[in-house]
């Protein structure tokens, strides 16, 4: 190529930034006008009158308050249990039916691997339990800790889990004490405010008891699009953590927040019914949550809107990470073949298994419908009616 057919690279570069960055702003575009769709009526420097009444909602410690009754409740997380060997040996005589007579978990969905020699939680033996896609969601110990068995369940696992009542009748039965439990709440359009709203009422005394104020930590993002984190309190006592869950899978426009509690059983009992409860109990974690979640449903949330949610704030940012990552090729490609590309793609790109980032959002016969609504709202609403 001789030099006055080199091409400007700094042109070329110029217009590849202009590219992305219209995506970005579309993308954007897309987030705002879904949180601007709510009614939306907080104003952090504008004074609350708690005289006019409870019509207009909550009133918090922030000077904000929210008309909107949301139409879910809260859901439980994690949970960790300690059972004694001797009385759960009476009606289970093989491992892999732990998680069903504790839990009514489908060995299907959630399992038990192989016992190992391994050291977990002062426990001499341990194993990992794994969901359908071998994805690990939690930890089994046994030998120790006064002849008693330890299962521990993170969100992945709790997903699969169908009827908590039942749940909470199967640890009472089995003489089970909850060590910990983390219940959460997802305000997915932003209605009680950004993740820095109440890093402002932390700082102002808003979390503080009778007793001592909790100590409070807030993990900046810098404006990056990662997203913040705040927390108050301290782990393994009690622990509130009010984070920006749809900028944690990528999206970095997302108005979702998730507040969670943490309740941990060293220094207190924590009752059963937190897994029938857990809005009461994450209100009931600080006053301010139970001021800013007055409005909100005391019933157990949708784990199937849960993973739309979720599946929509990762699809989007899937679509983000292949344009800026495989775009060029797949230009390329659909230059070079036409309409013969699809065809191309499955036959030699296209492999089975699921994304990492999607293995423990819902299960892989869910995942294509939720995303395409995601992605082609129009289409897929006429595919799946």
């Amino acid at each position: 190529m001789s030099r006055q057919e080199r091409p400007d690279f700094a042109e070329v570069k110029a217009r590849r930034m202009s590219a992305a960055l219209s995506y970005t702003d579309a993308e954007a575009g897309f987030w705002n006008g879904r949180a601007a769709a709510v009614v939306h009526r907080f104003s952090a420097g504008r004074p609350v009158d708690t005289a006019a009444g409870t019509a207009d909602g909550p009133v918090s410690n922030t000077g904000q308050k929210s008309p909107i009754a949301a139409t879910h409740g809260a859901i439980v997380d994690f949970l960790t249990v300690v059972v004694p060997r001797r009385l759960l040996a009476e009606r289970v005589d093989r491992l892999s039916l732990v998680l069903p007579q504790l839990f009514g978990l489908d060995a299907r969905d959630v399992r038990v691997c192989d016992v190992q020699t391994k050291r977990w939680q002062f426990y001499s033996e341990s194993a990992c339990i794994v969901d359908r896609n071998g994805e690990v969601v939690g930890r089994y110990g046994q030998g120790g800790n006064n002849d008693t068995v330890c299962v521990s369940l993170s969100g992945g696992a709790c997903r699969f889990i169908r009827n908590w009542p039942l749940v909470a009748q199967k640890l009472e039965l089995n003489g089970a004490r909850i060590t910990r439990c983390d219940v959460a709440y997802d305000d997915y359009d932003g209605v009680f405010g950004t993740v820095r709203d109440h890093e402002r009422a932390a700082l102002a005394g808003a979390f503080a008891g009778n007793g001592r104020p909790p100590i409070t930590r807030f993990l900046d993002d810098h404006g990056s699009g990662t997203g913040s984190t705040l927390y108050v309190g301290q782990k393994g006592h009690k622990q509130c953590c009010i984070y920006e869950k749809g900028m944690q899978q990528g999206v970095a426009h997302s108005p979702w927040v998730r507040f969670e509690a943490r309740l941990y059983g060293k220094h207190q009992q924590i009752p059963r019914d937190v897994l029938t409860n857990p809005m009461h109990y994450l209100r009931g974690a600080y006053s301010y949550l139970g001021e800013l979640l007055a409005a909100v449903g005391d019933g157990l949330a949708c784990r199937i809107e849960l993973a739309r949610r979720t599946v929509e704030a990762t699809g989007h940012a899937v679509v983000t990470w292949a344009r800026r990552q495989v775009g060029p090729t797949l230009g390329l490609l659909w230059q070079a073949l036409g309409e013969e590309t699809p065809q191309f793609l499955r036959d030699h790109v296209s492999r089975e298994g699921l994304p990492a980032r999607f293995k423990r959002v819902c299960t892989a016969a869910q995942l294509p419908a939720f995303l395409r609504e995601t992605l082609w709202p129009k289409e897929a609403q006429s595919c799946l009616s």
